[in-house]
């Protein structure tokens, strides 16, 4: 499986004859073979995750198809939209969607496709905030660690996680949860505004020891990795 990095959560993921393209918004898409069916999804409608903008490649791919968290009002380009809610499961062209609901808005994906299970968070987190009350904190953990509890347990190849620099010395808490409480082979920061080197912060972190090799360190747009 080939994995590229486009910008801030936004990742495409390369299986065989197929490509899906997580939560774009700005950034390169790289080209892709016309005849690749592509698979974009959108966890949610905040603007640093959704644009309307990928609705112009369908000029580009005429195998497309968009998988986009219900609260996302956009026309239905021709049949080409799926519409999918918190706690749901889709079945679409022999792959297996599910969602988690999110701690923020819309939804998380877990996406089986042939043997291979690939999940990207959205503004799934552990959202912890010095400047909010103790309430509202708990609330956040109970939440998160909730809807983490729904797959618990389960053997992930790729996960797309947030890493989000703003949450200070909170910044991982959600990230380092999520490996503590799946199988996953391979863990992919996201939501870092920029920050890449908040990537070395996590690896230098005793936090991360438990699963230090799982995580791949992104040092900016278009880097790709290879990954069985």
């Amino acid at each position: 499986m080939r994995i590229t990095y486009l910008e801030h959560s936004g990742y495409m993921a390369e299986e065989g004859d197929r490509a899906l393209v997580f939560d774009y918004y700005k950034g390169t898409l790289p080209e892709l073979l016309r005849q690749k069916k592509v698979y974009v999804f959108a966890s949610h409608v905040h603007p640093d995750h959704f644009t309307k903008r990928i609705f112009e490649w369908e000029s580009r791919y005429p195998n497309i198809h968009y998988i986009l968290s219900d609260d996302i009002k956009a026309r239905d380009a021709e049949g080409r939209c799926t519409y999918i809610g918190p706690c749901q499961t889709a079945e679409l062209d022999e792959m297996e969607i599910r969602t988690l609901r999110s701690t923020d808005e819309g939804v998380a994906f877990l996406v089986k496709l042939k043997d291979k299970r690939i999940y990207h968070g959205g503004d799934l987190n552990w959202w912890h905030w010095e400047e909010e009350s103790k309430a509202y904190n708990e609330m956040m953990r109970r939440k998160y660690q909730h809807e983490i509890s729904k797959i618990e347990g389960e053997a992930i190849d790729a996960a797309f996680l947030p890493l989000d620099p703003r949450q200070e010395e909170q910044y991982a808490w959600g990230f380092d949860y999520f490996m503590r409480h799946t199988r996953t082979k391979h863990a992919f920061p996201m939501h870092m505004w920029g920050q890449y080197d908040i990537c070395d912060k996590l690896l230098g972190d005793p936090v991360s020891e438990p699963y230090r090799e799982a995580v791949m360190c992104v040092e900016g747009p278009q880097q790709v990795f290879s990954v069985l």
